[in-house]
């Protein structure tokens, strides 16, 4: 929005198969220089790898093993804050136009949300975890994990139709 500030790089693979979208890093993830550092965080991405889109990594840090299977990470705001509650909704909808236009660039066709947040600034609506049934504005599809701390039966369910959409990638 015309400020400079320090923030995390988008990771943009060279043949997209999905792009991790967040609403905003985390500060210390800013600080790691790397995405989704905190203990949910890092628990998502975990069950992200479970599912087949990439690899569990070595290490702390998912974006070389994601790159390497054609998945990147950005944030609608690339502002950190410690939570949602610090993003004006002006920051969310600027953000949301200038993602809109480089993931339809890219043709992008599976945008995961690992929190609920971006699906609704992506969207305009949110019918909960798993696949969305509204298209993006460039025709992409959205899927939205369950919460880190939703019921096991629910992240089952919802991870193995994941599994499957990964599967037909």
């Amino acid at each position: 929005m015309g400020s400079q500030i320090l923030t995390l790089a988008d990771v943009w693979p060279d043949d997209p198969r999905a792009m991790i979208v967040g609403l905003n890093p985390a500060p210390e993830s800013v600080a790691a220089g790397h995405y989704y550092q905190g203990r949910a965080g890092r628990g998502q991405l975990l069950k992200l790898a479970d599912t087949g889109l990439f690899p569990r990594p070595s290490g702390p840090h998912f974006e070389g093993v994601a790159l390497a299977s054609g998945v990147g990470f950005t944030d609608i705001v690339k502002r950190p804050s410690v939570g949602e509650g610090d993003v004006t909704k002006e920051e969310i909808r600027y953000g949301s136009a200038q993602l809109a236009d480089k993931l339809g660039s890219a043709g992008m066709g599976l945008v995961i949300c690992v929190f609920r947040h971006p699906v609704r600034a992506l969207l305009g609506t949110d019918t909960g975890p798993g696949l969305q049934p509204t298209i993006t504005s460039w025709g992409g599809r959205v899927f939205r994990m369950p919460g880190p701390y939703d019921k096991r039966e629910n992240v089952q369910r919802v991870l193995q139709q994941l599994s499957s959409i990964v599967s037909a990638l």
